[in-house]
């Protein structure tokens, strides 16, 4: 099977490297600026890496999808650029959903967002797709404009769609600003107390959903992606700390001075919890899993001896 991914990140080379003991794997990037490097070296020898632009080399893109079995976007960005934010989550997955349309018709498997739909509390798949949702932030609503996109192409071009709705993501390889502040604190053995719990899903875990779903192609698929239980942040520090070998002192800490602005917009989805029916039926252990938090600290602390340590 051949697998073309859409963006070169932490998520994608996670995917990345698990598609890459099932079939041909190809990875499409920008720019190798800061730990991108490192992670096309990571998949050096295990995939094929190109340089391109979805929004501007249409021909390359095009030669790519029609060649592929599955293609999967992982395209994404944090932050409140409205601008960055539309043109990553809303132009980037219409141009694919539509070359997908006029070509062979491979399978998409798109990565959206837990928080596309805005809703809170105790989260179910809707019945109709992106009925009764309520996305308020810019990044809410453009990751679900995105989904109503590729889902709407799929529809009209009977193509094989399945969207992945992540929760918060942690893997081995995370340099996301959030992972690194956690690592910085947990060198120093400081492990802050901020009494919240989050629903939470392995990087690991989604590769292992894009495997299946990959081989199965459903239509008109959506799901969320969550271990089924919260987790609370402190375990994060804790596991870190663990794994660079620092003992620890916790401090309890009120407000959210501490918390980085990229994370601070998912401090609503605190304590909501996401069906992970769907997940189970795919693959069987989604527990959460200790030791990719564990190898995700000594990770950064790599970076942090090459000097390559820059948060995402």
């Amino acid at each position: 099977m051949k697998y073309t991914i859409i963006g070169l990140g932490f998520l994608s080379t996670h995917i990345a490297e698990y598609l890459s003991n099932y079939g041909e794997v190809v990875v499409t990037y920008r720019n190798l600026e800061r730990v991108k490097k490192t992670y096309s070296e990571i998949l050096q020898n295990k995939v094929k890496l190109v340089k391109l632009n979805p929004l501007s080399d249409i021909d390359n893109l095009r030669q790519l999808i029609s060649s592929s079995d599955v293609v999967i976007n992982t395209v994404g960005v944090i932050g409140n650029n409205e601008s960055e934010l539309k043109i990553a989550h809303v132009e980037i997955p219409r141009k694919i959903s539509e070359i997908v349309s006029e070509t062979s018709k491979p399978a998409l498997i798109h990565i959206s967002a837990a928080s596309a739909t805005g809703l809170t509390g105790n989260v179910k798949e809707e019945d109709k797709h992106c009925e009764g949702v309520s996305p308020k932030l810019p990044y809410e609503i453009t990751k679900c404009e995105g989904e109503k996109i590729v889902f709407s192409k799929a529809r009209e071009n009977n193509f094989p769609l399945a969207i992945i709705r992540p929760t918060f993501i942690y893997g081995k390889y995370s340099a996301h600003i959030h992972f690194v502040l956690m690592y910085w604190l947990a060198k120093f053995g400081i492990i802050p107390s901020f009494d919240l719990s989050m629903s939470t899903i392995s990087a690991k875990h989604i590769a292992m959903f894009v495997k299946v779903l990959s081989e199965s192609k459903p239509k008109e698929f959506y799901m969320y992606a969550s271990e089924c239980k919260l987790v609370k942040l402190d375990k994060f520090f804790e596991l870190m700390a663990e794994a660079l070998g620092r003992k620890s002192i916790k401090i309890p800490i009120k407000g959210t001075e501490l918390i980085p602005s990229s994370l601070k917009c998912a401090l609503k989805y605190a304590g909501t919890t996401y069906d992970c029916s769907k997940g189970k039926e795919l693959i069987k252990d989604l527990d959460f899993d200790e030791n990719e938090v564990k190898e995700n600290a000594l990770f950064m602390d790599e970076l942090r001896k090459k000097a390559m340590l820059f948060a995402t």
